[in-house]
């Protein structure tokens, strides 16, 4: 730890400044594909896109593998006639198009950097690969969707799933609403997420260490996608792990761990702005949940 505090303490004050800045243009640069995203009406401009994103960022702190972006579309379905498949399918479309971007970059900075990585097989890259088509494959076209719907209502054929029918057709929903847009998203969260991984790269000039960009892009993306195992808090531990371990043949193991630790100000700086703005929202989740639960009991009262 003393090791790491000092890595920080010796950074380049500038390029520190420079990095961490962009965490507020970035946060936005999301909540506009958020907005891209959602079915058209159901936002009413990109600001509460904007302020839905801070809350979500402000929920992704206590809630493990990032499932305070369900509060996007809670909201989503709450305060607009979007069904609650379709809300759904949007956090999921986000996220799968989180991981396609990532992925891509990735394994193109492995073909042109090829980094040096001890105990990492040949053939992780191929099969990391092969998810990122898997991806792109179920956020571009609708035949997976309508796949899965199908296999869904054949497996739960029963009146009293029609809930779950309703969640399985929210994908195939949502691409249908997106129609042309899909081109557009996917191309917008290849250009957002480069921004993500040349913030990442200007984290190693604020701590003064030199790493290609195609080696700091390929192995943070990895670490970013570690990021996301349900087993954490925002992503903490088990990303900061594989920053050390990807990158031990370019920087000592306390200029890592110092990199992890500035990663981790892109999830605590959104929730910071999010915290002024989230009691309304919890407000109105509270009440709409004790407005559900006072149905049941006033059903019960008329039948008597």
């Amino acid at each position: 730890m003393r090791l790491v505090v000092e890595a920080l303490l010796h950074s380049d004050k500038l390029w520190l400044v420079i990095s961490v800045g962009m965490i507020v243009p970035i946060t936005y640069l999301r909540a506009v594909r958020f907005y891209w995203v959602a079915p058209r009406g159901a936002l009413p401009d990109t600001r509460e896109a904007f302020r839905l994103t801070l809350v979500a960022s402000a929920l992704n702190v206590f809630l493990p593998a990032k499932a305070g972006d369900l509060a996007k579309g809670y909201f989503l379905a709450t305060r607009s006639d979007t069904p609650a498949g379709v809300a759904l399918a949007t956090v999921v479309y986000e996220r799968m198009c989180d991981l396609f971007a990532l992925i891509t970059w990735c394994v193109v900075g492995w073909v042109i950097g090829r980094p040096e990585v001890s105990g990492v097989p040949r053939a992780f890259w191929p099969a990391l690969a092969g998810a990122g088509a898997g991806c792109f494959v179920f956020i571009f076209f609708e035949w997976p969707g309508s796949f899965v719907q199908t296999i869904a209502r054949r497996l739960l054929p029963y009146k009293r799933l029609r809930k779950l029918h309703d969640l399985a057709e929210g994908w195939p929903g949502l691409l249908r609403r997106l129609g042309g847009r899909r081109r557009w998203i996917v191309g917008y969260s290849l250009v957002l997420w480069l921004t993500h991984l040349v913030q990442i790269w200007l984290f190693t000039f604020a701590l003064s260490v030199s790493v290609p960009f195609t080696v700091s892009t390929s192995l943070s993306a990895i670490a970013l996608v570690a990021g996301q195992v349900p087993f954490t808090i925002a992503g903490l531990g088990a990303r900061d792990v594989v920053l050390v371990v990807l990158l031990a043949r370019y920087m000592k193991p306390e200029s890592a761990a110092a990199m992890g630790v500035l990663i981790s100000t892109r999830g605590l700086l959104p929730p910071l702005m999010g915290l002024p703005i989230l009691r309304p929202y919890l407000s109105s989740a509270v009440e709409h949940a004790e407005r559900w639960r006072q149905k049941p009991v006033e059903r019960q009262r008329s039948q008597t």
